[in-house]
C-alpha cells in the first residue's frame, strides 16, 4: 500500500512540473496575432480599399429643362410643347390662336365700318353707303358698340391662348422628370379614437 501511495505522489509531482514548464515555454505567435500586437501589424500585409465615389453623374445626364420649354413658348408659340414632345398640342394651339385672330379681324372690320357710318350720320344726317343708310342712328351706335365689345374679347382670347400655352409648356416640362407609379390605391378605413371624450367616429382616406 505504501508503494502505491509513493508512485502516486511521484506522478503528481511530475505532472505539476510539466504544467509549470508548459506555462513558462516560448510565447505563442498566434496569441499575439489575435490580440492585434504591433508585431502582427508589421508582419501582415495591409490592404487599402478605395471608397467608391457617391457623387451623382448629373453632368452626364441631361435633364429636361422647364426654363428652356418656357422660353421656347415665349419666343415661338408651341415651341415649348414641341420641346416637351407633346406634338399633338401644337396644332391645337395654332387652331385656337387662328380662330381668335380671325374673329379679331372680323369684329375689327365691322367696328370700323359702323363707327365711320355713325360719324358720317352725325355729320351729314345721311350715309353714302346704302348698306349703312338703312340703319337708324341709334342702331348704328349700338352696332358700333357691339362689334367693339367682341373685338376686345377677341384680343383677350388671343392673349389667353398665348399665355396658356406658355403655362402649359412650363408645367408639362416640370412633370417630365416626375415619376408616377401605376400602383395607385385608395383605402377607406373607419377609425374610432379611444382617447377622445366623448368617443367620435372618423373616416380616413389614404391614397
Amino acid at each position: 500500500m505504501k508503494t502505491v501511495f509513493f508512485f502516486i505522489l511521484i506522478y503528481c509531482c511530475f505532472a505539476g512540473h510539466q504544467q509549470v514548464f508548459a506555462q513558462a515555454g516560448p510565447i505563442n505567435d498566434s496569441a499575439l496575432i489575435q490580440s492585434g500586437s504591433p508585431a502582427n501589424v508589421a508582419n501582415e500585409p495591409t490592404f487599402v480599399t478605395k471608397k467608391k465615389s457617391t457623387s451623382t453623374t448629373n453632368d452626364t445626364i441631361q435633364k429636361h429643362s422647364p426654363a428652356k420649354a418656357t422660353w421656347l413658348s415665349v419666343m415661338i408659340p408651341g415651341g415649348g410643347q414641341f420641346y416637351n414632345r407633346k406634338y399633338w398640342k401644337v396644332p391645337v394651339i395654332y387652331t385656337a390662336a387662328g380662330a381668335a385672330f380671325y374673329s379679331l379681324l372680323f369684329y375689327q372690320k365691322q367696328y370700323d365700318g359702323f363707327r365711320a357710318a355713325y360719324i358720317e350720320r352725325n355729320a351729314t344726317n345721311t350715309n353714302n353707303d346704302p348698306f349703312y343708310r338703312q340703319f337708324q342712328t341709334v342702331t348704328l351706335r349700338s352696332n358700333r358698340d357691339y362689334y367693339r365689345y367682341y373685338r376686345d374679347l377677341s384680343y383677350i382670347g388671343l392673349g389667353a391662348v398665348y399665355i396658356l400655352q406658355i403655362v402649359d409648356a412650363a408645367v408639362d416640362a416640370h412633370f417630365q422628370d416626375f415619376k408616377i407609379t401605376e400602383d395607385l390605391t385608395m383605402q377607406i378605413r373607419p377609425q374610432v379614437p379611444i382617447a377622445s371624450m366623448p368617443p367620435q367616429l372618423h373616416v380616413s382616406f389614404r391614397f
